[in-house]
């Protein structure tokens, strides 16, 4: 089995939620990521914040689907080619390829929209889970929470 080692924070109306911690890369942007693992998402995406954080060029990333996440509108923008590099329980790394990553990116680029949503994470979402074959262990009263799969025989 391989176990993503995961934790659970405190994050809407002081609830515990469960969040993985991962590298990205693509084309030449790097960084390192939070997302919340949300199985109630069908997507995987980049939060804007994290766009920020990785110099994504967001003002002229304006073509993709119209989403609504936590009452904003936002342009679900895909990138091509991700990397994402987990650190697995036992301290090794592994990587998964994935074709396509959503950036969310707000209709409505100005300072204080950016302040608005900078609340709003990156998300693991169902499309990960279920294409990558992950179960989700998730724990609130105990503050557990871990990703795991199968390794290939």
């Amino acid at each position: 089995m391989t176990r993503i080692s995961c934790h659970a924070r405190r994050f809407v109306r002081d609830r515990v939620f469960p969040f993985v911690s991962f590298s990205i890369r693509f084309s030449h942007f790097f960084g390192y990521v939070e997302a919340l693992i949300d199985t109630g998402s069908p997507f995987t995406v980049l939060s804007t914040t994290d766009a920020l954080k990785l110099k994504l060029p967001i003002a002229s990333m304006r073509k993709g689907e119209t989403v609504l996440l936590a009452g904003f509108r936002f342009l679900n923008v895909p990138i091509q080619n991700v990397r994402l590099m987990f650190r697995t329980e036992n301290a090794k790394s592994l990587s998964i390829e994935i074709p396509r990553l959503g950036v969310l990116i707000p209709t409505k680029i100005d300072k204080q929209m950016l302040e608005d949503v900078k609340h709003i994470p990156s998300i693991i979402g169902n499309d990960f889970l279920e294409d990558h074959n992950f179960i989700l262990y998730f724990n609130p009263s105990v503050r557990i929470a871990y990703l795991e799969r199968e390794d290939a025989p």
